[in-house]
């Protein structure tokens, strides 16, 4: 049985020879697509990566302190946390739990949702 790789409408199907009319047949015709055949269709090129809470997080507490001009020191004293902690964070590696997150924003003088708003 041979297989065959089909690129339609940017969807790359792969299937052997007999799905294979079968799909091209359909999609010609615009008949709706047997589900068993329909799951083989899948997107050409890779899927977006969604960015992780921590990098989002990571990435506006740098941003906001930045802006503010202030250190990691700076900010880790108005926030009540130690430096290192706050570097750790910005790094992305280390958890954190929502009350130095509290703290964080308190500090920065924004809303916690702004912190994990892409």
């Amino acid at each position: 049985m041979g297989f065959l790789l089909i690129l339609v409408n940017f969807y790359w199907i792969y299937c052997d020879l007999n799905t294979a009319d079968l799909k091209a047949r359909t999609l010609n015709t615009g008949i709706n697509m047997p589900r068993r055949i329909a799951k083989t269709i899948r997107p050409v090129g890779r899927p977006r990566k969604r960015r992780s809470v921590r990098e989002v997080l990571a990435t506006n507490m740098v941003k906001l302190r930045h802006d503010l001009g202030w250190s990691q020191e700076d900010l880790a004293f108005e926030a009540d946390l130690h430096r290192t902690f706050i570097a750790h964070v910005e790094r992305q590696v280390r958890n954190i739990s929502l009350d130095n997150v509290e703290k964080i924003a308190d500090a920065l003088g924004v809303r916690v949702a702004e912190l994990f708003s892409p």
